[in-house]
C-alpha cells in the first residue's frame, strides 16, 4: 500500500498497465497507447486480445500477476469505474 500512496487513479492505472506494456502488449486505448510508445522500452508486439488470451498466463510471472491484481483492486476501490481511459 505505502508503494502507491499519492498516486492518481490515472497513475495506478498507468502501473498496471505498464506490467503487460513490458512484456509487449498493444493497447486498444490510444492513451495508454500513445503513452507506451513515448517509451524508449516498450516494443508493442501483440494484440490486445492474443496477449489475453494466449500469453498473459504465460508470460508474467507471480510477482507481475500479483502486482498486477492489486493495482487493479486499489484502482477500482478508489472509483468503481476504474480509470476512464481516453476521456480526455
Amino acid at each position: 500500500d505505502s508503494d502507491i500512496d499519492g498516486m492518481s487513479l490515472r497513475e495506478i492505472n498507468y502501473a498496471k498497465n505498464e506490467i503487460y506494456a513490458r512484456h509487449g502488449r498493444k493497447f486498444k486505448s490510444e492513451e495508454l497507447q500513445t503513452y507506451f510508445d513515448s517509451k524508449s522500452w516498450y516494443t508493442g508486439k501483440y494484440e490486445p486480445t492474443e496477449f489475453d488470451e494466449n500469453y498473459s498466463s504465460s508470460m508474467l510471472n507471480t510477482y507481475e500477476k500479483k502486482n498486477a491484481g492489486f493495482l487493479r483492486d486499489k484502482e477500482f476501490s478508489i472509483d468503481p469505474n476504474g480509470y476512464q481511459l481516453d476521456a480526455n
